[in-house]
């Protein structure tokens, strides 16, 4: 059995099925932060955060040294050489994902949601199985730390919303009668989630009570146009008028796939080294976040767009897509929020859901990655100031972002720098677009002009447009030329 960590209730861990004792409550949000993921550093600073907040004022005096002081206890409670590292200013705890409940948790669900329309009946026991991994009401119950409630809020959201998909199972599969009652609690307790509404008036009408459900459809009609101003979502009226009809409803709504990634770059040059690691980070699993940063100039978007192009087969369920807009003025912590609220409403709409333009950016973060459990989407966010609360963080999706500042990712994102093109790419550049024929004759200018623009890839192509818009231009008239413009 082995060492193995249990998150999804009270923070324990278990050798051979002997519980270890994990020490004082700081002491196990230190274990929880380097278990989330486990076996990636986690940096000192980011623990100090994860502990105490991002309020220096509120630290201990030495925050580095209780840090060391925690891991050091944790290593003695572990009794595992080798397990809990320290490198490059942080630690890391090298354990497989599989040794963590969260994670065999996570995978079930994105199991049985994949499986859910070929075929309910293994997906309905896969689900049960992945959410009787709880052993709590909450996940890492008892420990301390912004890190930890944060992860609590994330887990909470999501186990509802596999909850849902499994009442959801439950109908398909005829369970009518046994999934009323849990249905009925769910939506007196949350009366305005319409998926929940859903199932329920769903699960009235075919348990013969079709009035009962048509009267808890109006009961919710009046209550969403009394509170917030607005109609059910188009699913609950479409089901509410095949009841009407006694048409037969459809039992588990298909999900869109949003595809909202700009056009691919057809003759991207070099960025082999860049694209192989991008690859490797974006297929690996999980929910990695991968961070492209250069100088104006280098083409971190246009290689973002290319390897999102590169990946979409591993994202079966969708590719969202959010650029440019920045946050207003620097500084300005409320424009900031509206724009991130503004698209998070969008990238609920495109995922089928409700898009409230009255809720809150907290509430719009946990709908939306509500939205996207157990579903394998791709964020491409290019030159969004703020793109923490755009950040997937669901297992299964993944993110590329473009050109935010490295402090505005996550401790754990996989960063790539991207700097100007090789000299021999430079050149296969300029080939492309001006002709090779041409680029051969003026070779020693063709180099020069390289060299003018830092063989940054914008600033190539745009010469090399303005070269190809005139042919009785020379190359070295061009150089002359943006010479004389500094």
């Amino acid at each position: 059995m082995g060492l193995v960590f249990s998150l999804l209730g009270p923070l324990r861990a278990r050798c051979d099925g002997r519980e270890l004792d994990l020490g004082r409550p700081q002491q196990r949000a230190v274990l929880a932060a380097l278990l989330i993921p486990p076996g990636q550093l986690v940096a000192t600073d980011r623990l100090v955060e994860d502990l105490w907040g991002g309020d220096d004022t509120r630290w201990p005096k030495d925050p580095v040294g209780q840090i060391g002081t925690h891991v050091h206890r944790l290593r003695r409670a572990l009794d595992t050489p080798g397990l809990l590292v320290g490198a490059a200013g942080g630690y890391r705890l090298e354990v497989p994902r599989t040794a963590v409940d969260l994670f065999r948790y996570e995978a079930g669900v994105a199991e049985a949601v994949a499986l859910r329309h070929r075929d309910p009946l293994r997906a309905h026991e896969v689900l049960v199985r992945a959410l009787g991994a709880w052993e709590g009401r909450r996940a890492l119950d008892g420990v301390p730390g912004a890190f930890a409630e944060r992860v609590r809020e994330r887990l909470a959201s999501g186990r509802f919303a596999a909850l849902k998909a499994l009442l959801g199972l439950d109908l398909a599969l005829g369970r009518h009668a046994e999934a009323l009652e849990q249905l009925a609690g769910l939506a007196a307790a949350h009366p305005q989630d319409e998926e929940v509404h859903r199932l329920h008036l769903l699960a009235l009408h075919r348990c013969g009570r079709t009035a009962q459900a048509l009267a808890a459809y109006e009961a919710l009609r009046d209550r969403l146009d009394g509170e917030l101003g607005l109609e059910p979502a188009p699913a609950l009226v479409e089901l509410a008028g095949q009841i009407r009809r006694g048409d037969a409803p459809v039992l588990l709504r298909r999900l869109p796939r949003p595809g909202q990634l700009p056009p691919d770059i057809p003759d991207l040059v070099g960025r082999a080294a860049q694209l192989r690691e991008a690859e490797r980070v974006l297929r690996a699993g999980g929910a990695p976040v991968l961070g492209l940063s250069g100088p104006a100039g280098s083409g971190t978007s246009a290689l973002a767009v290319h390897v999102a192009h590169a990946v979409r087969d591993a994202f079966p369920d969708g590719q969202l897509y959010a650029g440019g807009g920045g946050s207003g003025d620097v500084g300005s912590a409320r424009v900031s929020e509206e724009r991130s609220g503004a698209v998070l409403a969008g990238f609920l709409r495109a995922l089928g859901e409700r898009a409230d333009a009255s809720a809150g950016l907290d509430e719009l973060s946990a709908r939306y990655r509500a939205a996207l459990t157990g579903r394998r989407v791709l964020v491409l966010l290019d030159g969004v100031a703020e793109p923490g609360p755009l950040l997937p963080a669901v297992p299964g999706c993944a993110a590329v972002v473009a050109g935010a500042e490295p402090g505005a990712l996550p401790g754990d994102a996989v960063r790539l720098a991207v700097g100007p093109l090789e000299p021999h790419d430079a050149f296969e550049l300029l080939a492309r677009i001006v002709g090779p024929d041409r680029v051969r004759q003026e070779r020693d200018a063709v180099i020069e002009l390289a060299e003018v623009c830092g063989h940054l890839p914008v600033l190539l192509r745009t010469a090399a447009e303005r070269l190809a818009a005139r042919p009785q231009w020379s190359v070295p008239d061009l150089v002359r030329w943006l010479a004389e413009r500094g």
